[in-house]
């Protein structure tokens, strides 16, 4: 069997079991987001129009509207369709297109969430194999002590102390917000303005997950070392920079890339704890919000775009591990 042959055979088998995935993932946020409140729960979707003024004939109406007086099975086709064709529908309180709101605050979280991610991997990945290389060094115990503290405090608490110490006692940024108001007029007023709101909720999620994922490569290298390879490799004369980035490197990479692909949907869903702790205008803090308001149809969009875009860093991760490493192929 030729390499590019086992290739696509073992992408085939991922994308089956991908698409499986997806397709669960859809039929149980129909269950939970359309079968339960109504037909489990009772709840009627006129609750959302708070008026109680609605006649029956009105609230069949918005009934028909929401298409409750179909079969499930056609509902549930109908609302597949809505989701891939971008059709997300409006939300129950503002009465605004779910897209619309949703390419307002996405710009906000991809700046947060993105930022955030690079310095984090990067951060990690130089203090775990900075941490490895001196393993059993004072440096070494410093790093692993400090992870497991940080790690021992909840995403929320680093963010109110952050926000307590340097915008409420200090002074040094802001309490809230994504920008001043009234905002700067000019542009690079405004860009430092932005950067300014977003110090303290980017220093939250670097703090609260660079520790850990130093901890995480530290421990990679660490097994990895241990290998009969990398005694191998040492017994021909190699040094220890060479062990590590020709030999270790290459079979650390593949459970470093599917934690990547796993935070990649991140950057798009927003991070909901931070988002509302700071009042980022994201979608993180849009998810919360709407959640404790029952807006179902935007609970539904921004959970359809994290699923899909899981599914899909995956798939990717899949291919790029299956080419540096072809012995998965085999699984």
């Amino acid at each position: 069997m030729s390499t590019t042959s086992s290739l696509l055979r073992y992408m085939a088998r991922r994308a089956v079991d991908r698409v499986a995935v997806l397709f669960l993932s859809l039929v149980l946020q129909f269950l939970l987001l359309r079968v339960l409140p109504y037909y489990v729960l009772g709840i009627d979707p006129s609750f959302f129009f708070l008026n109680p003024n609605l006649t029956e004939t009105q609230r069949e109406l918005i009934r028909k509207q929401f298409g409750l007086d179909e079969p499930l099975f056609s509902q549930f086709v109908k609302y597949v369709l809505c989701l891939f064709t971008g059709r997300l529908g409006y939300s129950f309180y503002t009465r605004r297109p779910v897209i619309s709101e949703l390419l307002e605050r996405l710009p906000n979280t991809i700046l947060l969430l993105g930022t955030s991610t690079i310095l984090t991997i990067i951060i990690g990945l130089i203090i775990g194999i900075i941490a490895v290389s001196k393993r059993g060094s004072r440096f070494d115990a410093t790093v692993i002590g400090t992870s497991i503290f940080i790690s021992a405090f909840p995403v929320f608490y680093i963010g109110l102390l952050l926000l307590l110490i340097f915008g409420f006692y200090l002074r040094w940024f802001p309490l809230a917000g994504t920008v001043s108001r009234p905002p700067p007029k000019d542009p690079v007023a405004y860009l430092a303005d932005v950067l300014w709101h977003l110090a303290l909720p980017l220093t939250t999620i670097v703090v609260a997950g660079a520790g850990g994922f130093a901890l995480f490569i530290r421990n990679l290298f660490l097994t990895q070392l241990g290998e009969d390879y990398v005694l191998t490799a040492r017994a021909k004369g190699l040094s220890e920079r060479e062990v590590m980035y020709k030999h270790v490197m290459r079979n650390v990479l593949p459970p470093v890339i599917n934690i990547l692909a796993l935070e990649l949907p991140g950057i798009i869903s927003g991070a909901v704890v931070v988002e509302t702790v700071f009042s980022w205008y994201g979608v993180g803090r849009w998810l919360f919000d709407a959640a404790m308001q029952f807006d179902y149809p935007v609970v539904q969009a921004v959970l359809f775009i994290q699923v899909v875009l899981t599914i899909v860093s995956l798939y990717i991760a899949d291919l790029v591990i299956a080419i540096l490493d072809p012995r998965v192929r085999l699984r």
